[in-house]
């Protein structure tokens, strides 16, 4: 679980305050809206402005009186490094406060290892090699999402139920860097993305259902306007579905994520068409009109829902945000879902709880990046 306790100060609030607002921002106005001190407001804003957070806009007002100064905020005040971890890939951005991506690199192996962490300090140090110095300085830390869970508790990250790595490893690359590095689950990842850059910016309390290579899940709980807030990952792809069905890795049969991942649709498609090895080829026209693709997607589309259903049951949460490679193709499937899940239901909110992420499989690699970012400045 990652919890964002914001500290105590007005400076932090003033922050919180400009960040939301982007521009068109008077110290008038923040004074009010915050209930603090119009010269207390006055000294941050000259202090963030000396640090190049902020800028002076033009000056507003009209006749020969005195005109108001407004501000907006600075672009690529600070930067970051977003690393996510995939089944063969690793993919490391350099993004910026606004989450604008404005370096990526993919590289294809195998990465669910013990020498995870090694392999990512052998790509970190290439993929800062190539950046420009006066960038680097301005590089506040290192964002990294795994498909597992960073139990900080046994002091591990589980990628597998066989695949565990010390988490003392991660001080390691902090020290040699002499950077902020930090670690978390993907769908906490996704979380932060959607609250930050998407269409969670409106709600305090929602759930991300990541769909990806693996399944997972997160909570998402804002306690106040001044941004604290927690995350916290759940293992939903275990939740079993079928007493009698898959054999899961982890011994158990049934388990959600055994049917509705990204990857278990391609395999069973694949099957029926032996050319289709990535999702985007099961929703090729030619594919998704075959009979019996149609039929694996339909019962893809029952597991799903049946999964929904039980979260909604467990959390009546105010949204669910559907996200993942999966919610690029939403119209092909988005209406059917909800009728399966909505038929015949009792629950206390109606089908506009679940919607769809705009990021597709992007909100990985945002959510990372942004990641040092929202612990740095909030």
């Amino acid at each position: 679980m990652y919890q964002k306790k914001i500290k105590e100060n007005n400076e932090k609030k003033v922050f919180h305050y400009i960040y939301q607002k982007q521009k068109n921002l008077s110290i008038a106005d923040i004074s009010n809206d915050l209930n603090i001190s119009f010269p207390t407001v006055k000294t941050i804003i000259n202090k963030f402005l000396n640090t190049n957070i902020i800028k002076e806009d033009l000056k507003i007002g009209s006749g020969s009186g005195r005109k108001a100064q407004y501000y907006s905020l600075e672009k690529n005040f600070f930067y970051s490094i977003g690393i996510s971890v995939h089944l063969k890939a690793l993919k490391i951005h350099l993004g910026n406060e606004r989450g604008e991506i404005l370096k990526e690199v993919i590289i294809k192996d195998d990465f669910f290892k013990e020498t995870l962490i090694e392999k990512i300090d052998d790509a970190l140090d290439e993929f800062l090699a190539d950046i420009q110095n006066h960038v680097k300085e301005k590089i506040i830390g290192i964002g990294i999402s795994i498909p597992g869970i960073v139990d900080n508790e046994n002091n591990i990250i589980e990628i597998t139920s066989s695949i565990r790595i010390n988490l003392d490893k991660i001080k390691i690359l902090s020290k040699r860097y002499n950077l902020k590095v930090l670690i978390d689950n993907e769908a906490n990842l996704c979380a932060i993305a959607e609250k930050f850059l998407g269409i969670g910016k409106d709600f305090s309390n929602f759930l991300v259902l990541n769909i990806s290579s693996t399944l997972n899940m997160s909570s998402f709980i804002e306690k106040d306007f001044y941004g604290e807030f927690f995350l916290k990952a759940s293992r939903v792809n275990h939740m079993i579905i079928n007493f009698n069905g898959l054999l899961c890795e982890c011994g158990n049969k049934g388990c959600w994520g055994k049917y509705v991942s990204e990857l278990s649709l391609v395999e069973e498609a694949k099957k029926v068409n032996p050319n289709i090895v990535k999702l985007k080829d099961v929703f090729k026209n030619e594919n998704f009109e075959n009979k019996q693709i149609k039929e694996i997607f339909e019962k893809y589309l029952d597991y799903l829902s049946i999964g929904i259903k039980n979260i909604i049951f467990m959390y009546n949460p105010e949204k669910i945000i559907i996200s993942g490679n999966i919610s690029q193709y939403k119209d092909f499937f988005k209406e059917k879902l909800i009728k399966k899940i909505y038929d015949k239901n009792i629950f206390f909110r109606g089908s506009e709880t679940i919607i769809f992420s705009n990021f597709g499989e992007r909100s990985v690699s945002l959510g990372a990046t942004m990641l040092p970012l929202i612990d740095e400045l909030f």
